[in-house]
Parts: C-alpha cells; sequence; structure tokens
C-alpha cells in the first residue's frame, strides 16, 4: 500500500559508469512511490496496492457482517532535533575539475554526456529547512562481494532464491561466518570477512540436500528438474568471489577526492542489502519491500483495518550517496498485513482470520457461500502446518474447496477410506471444531482443515485498498511530526536492530539545508490578475501562494462561439431513473451551462438529454456509440452523467467517444452533479468542471504574465514544451504498457495534444519515442507556423539507475526526430535541447525551520505555510547529486499532510539556461496546469503525459487475449488508430 523502491544492483563494479565518463554518478539507491496525490494532498504514504480485486472493487461481501474497522489517527508527540550546522558544501571546482577530466576521455560513440552540475542558482529568499535524512559514516567499512548463480529453472524464481540463500548461509563454510553475512535475495552475498573463496572468478558449486528443498521448490519446477528420473534432483548453485568493496573507495568518490573509476551503484547496493538485511533478521520486524521495516512487539494490538487486516506505522530507509556524505533517507509509512494473532495473542488459524473477516467469533455462523464468495481474498496467503509437530515450510493458500469438507471428503489410507476428519483425529489427536467448513487446498491433493493452518504472521496486503480515507487518517502527517517520527523513533528503532558499530556511524540528528523560495508568478485571467504579495506569516495571507479561486474570473481565451451540448444520463435497465432524478439532471444541467457561461464557456440552452440504458457493462461502449452517431452532426461537447462510479463503466464512455467516435466529453457522478444541498446545487463544482470543458474546446483558462513567460519565448517563437511517460501494467491487467507524449502548441502553454502507443510489458524506455516527438512537432508547426528554436522535454518517472538508457535511447529517440522533421519540411531543423527528468520513487520530505526571512529588500515575510516550507522553495545542495545537475522543487501547497517536492534532473541540455532560469520557469509552469486552481507537484507536461497515459489504458481495457496472441498485440488491437482524428489536436486526457 505503499510506494516499492527497487534495489539496484548497480553492476560488479568498474563498468560503464565510470568508463563513460562517471555517468553512474547518481549512486543508485531506492526510489519509492509518488506518495500522495499530485495536486496538492500531501504526504499520504504511498498510493496504494496496484492489484486491484482485493477491497471495495468487489461489491462488498453480499449483504453478510459488518463493516470495515474504523481508523483512528495515532498520536505522535516526539520533537526532532536538527544538526546546528547547514550542510552545504559547494563541489563546483571539484565538478569542473571532473568535467575536464571525462571530456580527454570522452569516447567518439558516445555522443550524449550527462550534464554536470553548471552552478547554482541565486534567485529568491534565502532559508534553511530540515530534511529526512542523517548522515552515515562509511570510512573504515568493507565488503567481500560474491556472485550467486542458480540453476536457469529456477533462476527466474525470486522466492525461491531468496529462501535458497537463507539455506545456503546455515551450511558450511558460511554458517562459520554467522553475524557476518547478507544477502540480497537473488544473486549476491556481503560478507565483512572473506569466505574460503579467494580468488576472483574462481567458482564454486554448492548442492542442497533434498530435505533442504523439499517445499521451497514448487512442484512445477521439480518436475522439470527431475525430467525422467524418479530420484530426487540435484539443486545447486555457484558462488564466485567478484571483488573487495571498501568503502573508503566510496567516501573518496562522494567528496570526489581522488580520480579513482569506481562503480558507485555497487557501493551503495551493498550498504543497503546489509543494512536491510540486518534489520529484517530482528524478531519484531516486519518487512513490505526491501526498503520498509515494521517493528511490531503486540500485532494484536495494532488497529483493525480493512476486513481481514490490520494497519501499522513503519519506515522506509534507504543509503543514498550526496556531495561529501552519505546519507541514511527514513520516511514513516503506513502498511497493512494480514491478521494472524487473535485478540488475545494466540496464533490466528485460516478459521480464525474468516471469521475476523466476516465480523464474527465462531465460524459456524458464517455460511460456506459466503466464504467462497470471498475466497479471492485468502488465496496467496500463507499458512503454516504446527500439526505436523516440527518447522514446517510455510505454503501458500491454493484455493477454497468448493463442495469438499473434513467430514464429506474421504482419502485412502492404509488400505481403507479415511474422512479428513478423521484422519486429523487419529493422527494429530485434534479434533475439529469445524468439520464442515470447506478446505483449505495447498496444491496437488493436498487438502488440510482450514483451522489446522496457521496464518504466517508479516504477510503484507498487496491487494486494493478500499478505505482510502482510512489510510490517509492514519499516514498523514504534518512535517513537524515526520521529522519527530524520524529522528526520535525510526532511527532509534533502526539503530537497535543492528550491530552498535554500525549504530554508532549513524547521525543522530536530522541533517540541515540551504533553500530558496522562488516568487510566484502573476497569473492572468481575462477580467483579473492572481498576484501573491509576500508578507510575515500571520497564519493566512502566506496559504494563498498557489492558491486561488474562480469567483468572478473569466478564462483568459474564452471557447469561441455558441457550441452545442449533449447529455448523455447512464442508467442500468435492471434500475432506471426515477422521475425526480430526472428533473434534478435536467434542472442541474441547466445550473451547470449557466455557470460554465459565466467564465468563457457558451452552450446553446436548448441542449439535448439523452438516455442510455444499459444491461451489461460489457455493452455499453457499443450502446452509447448507436445512440450518439445520429446526434454526432448536431453535437460539438458529450457531458456524461454516470450512475456510479465505475472503471469499466467510464472506460467504456471514453472508448466510445475519444477513439470510435471522435467528439470532446467529460464525465461526472450522478449523486455528486446532480445533487442539492440545503436546496442548492453545487455551482463550485460546475465552475471547476468548466476549466476542463474551456480547455477541450480549444479555450484557455489562466495563462503566465508575458514577463514570467518571457524566457519561453526564443527568437520570437515558443518554445516546444514535451512531456512523457510510461505507464505498467498492475497485476489484473492484460500485461501491457502504454507510453505517451505530449507536445505545447501555442505561447499560452495552456494545451497539450499528445500521442499514445502500446509497448511490452515494463519496459522502461519509450519504445516509439521517436515517432510520437514527430507527431508532436508537426502539431506545433501546424498550429504557429513555424518550427521552434528550443525544446523543453519533461520526462516523468525515471529511476536513479536509468540515466544511461534514457540517454542512449531517449535523447537519441528525441534528436532523430528532429532529422525526420527535417527530411519531411525539407528543411534545417535542429533545435536546442533540454532534456529533464522527475525522479520518481524518492522518499525525501522538507521541514520548515524558520517563519519568516528576509527577501532581497531585507523585509521579513513568510517562508512556510500550514507548517509546510512555501511553494516555490528549492534545494539544490545537501540532499542532492554528488555532481549531477538536480534540484528538488516545492511547487504546491499541501492540504493536509507534508508536501512532495519534485526532484529533477538535467540530462542533456543544449540551451545552457542558468539554474535560476531552468528553476524559475520550472516552476512557474506548475502554477499553469490547466484543470486546477492551485499549483501542483509535478510540472504540467510530464503530469499530463501521465494522465494519457490514463486514458490510453481505458481503450485497451480489459482487451481480450486471443490464442497465438500476445497480450502487446491484443492491446494494439484495441488501442486502434488510437485517438480519433477529429480531436487529436485537443486535450481529451483533461
Amino acid at each position: 500500500m505503499s510506494d516499492n523502491r527497487g534495489n539496484s544492483r548497480g553492476g560488479r563494479g568498474g563498468g560503464r559508469g565510470g568508463s563513460r565518463g562517471g555517468r553512474g554518478d547518481s549512486g543508485g539507491g531506492r526510489g519509492g512511490g509518488r506518495g500522495g496525490a499530485r495536486g496538492g494532498r500531501g504526504d499520504s504514504g504511498g498510493r496504494g496496492g496496484g492489484r486491484g480485486g482485493r477491497g471495495g472493487s468487489r461489491g462488498g461481501r453480499g449483504g453478510f457482517g459488518g463493516g470495515d474497522a474504523q481508523v483512528i489517527k495515532p498520536e505522535y508527540n516526539f520533537k526532532p532535533e536538527y544538526e546546528s550546522k547547514i550542510t552545504d558544501l559547494d563541489p563546483l571546482p571539484k565538478i569542473k575539475a571532473l568535467l575536464a577530466e571525462e571530456q580527454k576521455n570522452r569516447k567518439d560513440d558516445d555522443p550524449y554526456q550527462i550534464v554536470r552540475r553548471p552552478g547554482y542558482g541565486t534567485l529568491g529568499i534565502k532559508t534553511k529547512i530540515g530534511t529526512n535524512y542523517l548522515k552515515f559514516e562509511v570510512k573504515g567499512l568493507s565488503f567481500w562481494y560474491y556472485n550467486v548463480t542458480f540453476q536457469d529453472e529456477i533462476n527466474a524464481k525470486k522466492k525461491v532464491k531468496n529462501d535458497l540463500l537463507e539455506i545456503l548461509l546455515t551450511k558450511a563454510p558460511f554458517n562459520g561466518l554467522k553475524g557476518k553475512l547478507s544477502h540480497n535475495g537473488s544473486d549476491a552475498i556481503y560478507s565483512t570477512a572473506p569466505l574460503p573463496i579467494k580468488k576472483e572468478d574462481e567458482k564454486v558449486r554448492f548442492e542442497f540436500e533434498p530435505e533442504d528443498y523439499q517445499g521451497v521448490i514448487p512442484s512445477s519446477v521439480m518436475t522439470v528438474l527431475k525430467g525422467k528420473k524418479t530420484e530426487n534432483p540435484t539443486i545447486y548453485c555457484t558462488v564466485e568471489f567478484i571483488h573487495k568493496l571498501s568503502m573508503d573507495d566510496l567516501n573518496n568518490w562522494v567528496k570526489i577526492q581522488d580520480k579513482k573509476n569506481i562503480e558507485p551503484n555497487a557501493y551503495i547496493s551493498a550498504l543497503n542489502v546489509v543494512l536491510g538485511y540486518k534489520i529484517s533478521k530482528c524478531s519484531n520486524v516486519f518487512m513490505a519491500g526491501k526498503s520498509k521495516f515494521f517493528f511490531i512487539d503486540r500485532p494484536e494490538k495494532c488497529q483493525s483495518f480493512q476486513r481481514g487486516l490490520f494497519i501499522a506505522n513503519g519506515y522506509f530507509a534507504s543509503v543514498l550517496p550526496t556531495f561529501d556524505n552519505v546519507m541514511i533517507n527514513v520516511r514513516p509509512v503506513a502498511g497493512a498485513f494480514i491478521k494472524a494473532h487473535n485478540k488475545d495473542g494466540t496464533p490466528m488459524s485460516v478459521a480464525d482470520l474468516i471469521a475476523d473477516y466476516f465480523d464474527e467469533t465462531d465460524l459456524k455462523k458464517v455460511p460456506n457461500g459466503e466464504i467462497l464468495g470471498q475466497k479471492w481474498f485468502f488465496k496467496g496467503i500463507k499458512i503454516q502446518r504446527t500439526y505436523l509437530g516440527h518447522k514446517s515450510k510455510p505454503k501458500g493458500i491454493f484455493d477454497i474447496s468448493r463442495s469438499e469438507t473434513a467430514n464429506n471428503y474421504k482419502f485412502d489410507c492404509d488400505g481403507k477410506q479415511t474422512s479428513v476428519a478423521q484422519y486429523f483425529k487419529d493422527k494429530y489427536k485434534l479434533t475439529l471444531k469445524y468439520p464442515d467448513a470447506p478446505l483449505i487446498h495447498l496444491g496437488g491433493s493436498n487438502y488440510v482443515p482450514m483451522e489446522a493452518c496457521m496464518v504466517l504472521p508479516g504477510q503484507e496486503f498487496k491487494g486494493e485498498i478500499s478505505d482510502v480515507r482510512g489510510v490517509l487518517s492514519f499516514s498523514t502527517h504534518r512535517p513537524h511530526v515526520i521529522a519527530g517520527l524520524v529522528q526520535q523513533d525510526g532511527m532509534k528503532k533502526l539503530k537497535q536492530s543492528i550491530e552498535k558499530d554500525s549504530a554508532d556511524r549513524i547521525g543522530n540528528k536530522l541533517v540541515v539545508v540551504p533553500s530558496r523560495v522562488l516568487p510566484a508568478p502573476i497569473l492572468e485571467y481575462k477580467n483579473t490578475k492572481i498576484t501573491f504579495v509576500e508578507k510575515p506569516a500571520d497564519g493566512k495571507s502566506e496559504k494563498a501562494k498557489g492558491s486561488w479561486d474562480l469567483i468572478n474570473k473569466q478564462f483568459y481565451d474564452p471557447v469561441k462561439g455558441v457550441k452545442k451540448l449533449t447529455v448523455l444520463v447512464l442508467e442500468n435497465s435492471r434500475r432506471p431513473l426515477r422521475d425526480n432524478e430526472k428533473t434534478d439532471i435536467e434542472d442541474a444541467c441547466t445550473e451547470f451551462v449557466a455557470e460554465v457561461g459565466r467564465h468563457g464557456v457558451k452552450f446553446d440552452k436548448n441542449f439535448i438529454i439523452k438516455p442510455v440504458s444499459y444491461d451489461r457493462v460489457e455493452n455499453l461502449t457499443r450502446d452509447i456509440v448507436s445512440v450518439m452517431k445520429p446526434l454526432q452532426a448536431k453535437t460539438d461537447y458529450v457531458l456524461t452523467i454516470l450512475n456510479q462510479k465505475e472503471k469499466a463503466i467510464y472506460a467504456s464512455v471514453k472508448t466510445a467517444l475519444d477513439r470510435d467516435l471522435g467528439i470532446l466529453n467529460q464525465c461526472t457522478l450522478q449523486n455528486k452533479f446532480a445533487k442539492k444541498k440545503f436546496g442548492k446545487f453545487d455551482i463550485q463544482m460546475y465552475a471547476l468542471m468548466s476549466m476542463k470543458t474551456c480547455i477541450k474546446l480549444g479555450g484557455a483558462n489562466h495563462v503566465l504574465s508575458k514577463n514570467d513567460a518571457g524566457k519561453l519565448i526564443v527568437d520570437g517563437l515558443p518554445a516546444l514544451l514535451l512531456g512523457a511517460d510510461v505507464t505498467h501494467p498492475t497485476n489484473n491487467s492484460n500485461g501491457t504498457s502504454i507510453a505517451a507524449v505530449v507536445g505545447s502548441i501555442d505561447d499560452k502553454f495552456n494545451s497539450f495534444p499528445g500521442s499514445i502507443s502500446v509497448q511490452e510489458q515494463k519496459r522502461e524506455t519509450i519504445t516509439e519515442m521517436s515517432k510520437m516527438c514527430v507527431e508532436r512537432i508537426m502539431a506545433y508547426y501546424k498550429s504557429v507556423g513555424k518550427l521552434p528554436k528550443c525544446v523543453l522535454f519533461y520526462r516523468d518517472g525515471v529511476s536513479l539507475g536509468q540515466f544511461d538508457i534514457i540517454l542512449d535511447e531517449e535523447v537519441t529517440a528525441v534528436k532523430n526526430s528532429f532529422a525526420t522533421i527535417s527530411n519531411k519540411l525539407g528543411v534545417k531543423f535542429n533545435p536546442k535541447l533540454t532534456f529533464t527528468t522527475i525522479l520518481k520513487s524518492h522518499n525525501t520530505r522538507f521541514f520548515p525551520l524558520e517563519k519568516n526571512a528576509k527577501n532581497a529588500q531585507g523585509k521579513e515575510v513568510a517562508v512556510q505555510a500550514q507548517d509546510n516550507i512555501l511553494p516555490g522553495s528549492v534545494v539544490e545542495k545537501g540532499v542532492t547529486s554528488r555532481s549531477l545537475y538536480d534540484f528538488f522543487l516545492q511547487s504546491q501547497q499541501a492540504l493536509q499532510g507534508t508536501a512532495i517536492p519534485g526532484h529533477y534532473y538535467v540530462l542533456y541540455d543544449e540551451n545552457h539556461w542558468s539554474p535560476d532560469d531552468l528553476q524559475k520557469v520550472t516552476y512557474n509552469l506548475c502554477n499553469v496546469f490547466g484543470r486546477a486552481t492551485k499549483s501542483v507537484r509535478v510540472v504540467p507536461p510530464a503530469y499530463y503525459a501521465d494522465l494519457l497515459c490514463e486514458r490510453a489504458t481505458c481503450f485497451v481495457h480489459n482487451a481480450p487475449v486471443g490464442r497465438n496472441q500476445s497480450p502487446v498485440d491484443a492491446a494494439k488491437k484495441a488501442l486502434g488508430a488510437g485517438i480519433h482524428k477529429n480531436v487529436t489536436d485537443r486535450m481529451i486526457y483533461i
């Protein structure tokens, strides 16, 4: 339920990063999720699980049992302590020397060298802020690094490799170094003392005994390994000594003290693995991924949450390199876990868990049919068979039997038919309490009574969280609370979990860094301007930075002419609309037309209302097309009123109108749109809806003032702003990734039409980048009449370890698109490109230490709002890269919790704007996100690309995969031509 960070192995050292002029400067590390809504919600501890299916989306329990437990927000009173000295060393002289060395060693086949930091900004109010980082002294540490290779059949099984590595460490010679060894669960062992494998490239084979791997290796893999043989197969691994990792080398590297070429990812990965492994071995620690730790002494005392779950507070921890320091980044996170203990602290059986799930104390009160209806929740849960009398290996619940119970299921035992109930009574002296409950199927012919299966503690719930409000209530904290949790609670628990020598190397106080607060841009509407005036903090005026309203405001560029509106009202044929509902919808539509008209979107008052009655969601796209086709010629815009909030319904509407018919449209929910409060409709909601309407119909809501947009006009032409993103499939999707590129088309920087493509699952780089960029450049050319001289590219969703491949593949693809345009139009076209990535998976948070600071005029003005640092805050020192060109930008007001800054890395830069110029342009753009009256967390081109990816998933939602057809081919077939040609020049996704 919170964001995961991947552990980057970073190679074996030396490697590519060093030979190419040091591209690997980011130091690997682990990322977290986006954590929190982009529009300003703040730090909510992650987006939640991505599997989809578990939780509220299943239509509830079928009317049986009670509801989810109410989550009570925990109270914390920790007072954080910060370092007295600001961490703000200037590495520029060393970076210049480093750059000169790289230029000497640059190879001809490496055309795109990653940008080094060119300088620091000076614009804005200077202040100091706290961070969730602590210094980590690594000097003097060393690890011997060994690579482990398994048989091909096992290599793809991550969980199996982890279990086998655990077994391996109990065998000679590893068992002689107990406490000195750690592994990454896959292919690496780190030791603080050498193993008797001394030569590099020497591969030593270790075999596992059958009693070791029985129950660890899945039966399907065992069948392949056995082949035609009847005896147990030979299971082995090879261990190879790679090299000794001296952290003195890493320490010198972060300080840029010598020219020794190292691959920092290998060192950082080792530190992360060792730290995580040591903590995970504590008996009270539950793990979620490799970087999140939950210290739970009494699970039964944790808060009950969604059915069958409890929620707990834990910590994300990761080692990261900065200039001059190695640091540990720590952040509180919330986690949902499968219950494994009864209220009295006794272990919970599956029977107990099922009863608890249905809010009962006795399983006999839960009908078998109800259990079977909710078995999706229980499948996959790991259990232990304690009745065997020895430590059995955990097994996952494969299924819950439909008809077999302990009483009626019989099998041959010593030549006679015996029921499961009788067998357990005779063999294990266990008289079953629930002999008529369904049996648990553990795979093969293994059926076990659910009361004999004990739930394995510490299992993170990876399904869909239906109680999002409960998660937010539990995990959303203001900055001073997060700082206190990190410094007074989290780090103390982490330190107590590792050896004293390692714990003493970690700082006790939070790192403090310098920050600058950029001035807010002036925003223009047709009849007014939004100007933020700097004042001393008073608890109110500072909240206005990055936040305004639409009261009495007309859109900067209203929609031209009077448009014809058709309203589609969805209704399920089994639950048709009542007369009073129809009346409310008609009245609400009239109010909507009037309200959007006040802001600059004029609709003909004689709009059409058309019901769409459907019986099955699968047929809804077809039903909408049949209703709208006859009306298409007399419709400019469709407002669809949804009868319920369901992904499949929304996807059907968008597929019909955006893909199949090409009619501009937007959706709203009936229970919000046509709901009266104190006899009135929600006019404010209609005003906000009008922002989408205006942009989709070609207008512009609000724009930057000429002065604030000035840098974006180059040689009299607007810069082309491009944004790109890739979204990957969730566990319940058809296994394809969606990529999108959006681009600006004028000097208002308000309209960003886009291109979409389907690509193979989990591919991080965009396959059709060049093609989609060509489409965006041609759209700009069609609108402006000329080609741009300057291109700013914002690429969302990039991890630290991906910079090389992004440079090699995507920057190359963008440059190739320029060449394609040159050939296509027969002109010279090579605009200056600046390619900036927005880092996904970062867990950095900032905490204000001052309410006011002096501005350029020497006046004391606010530098915090609602306990958060002020929008426009930039951080370039202390917790940024050793030498790469990166900065944090906090651009939003946090409505609740702690604001999440964007982390920007400039990978390629031909425009050579100063840091001040690039940071100010990026921040200014965050204030003109089309559908909001607030500044947003991520620069709009990147945000828009993310939204377009989401829209494209509607077109391929549940695309059927035919026999001998790949998921990618099936998705491409469903996508067809993509966005309909009628609306390709509009922001259909906003």
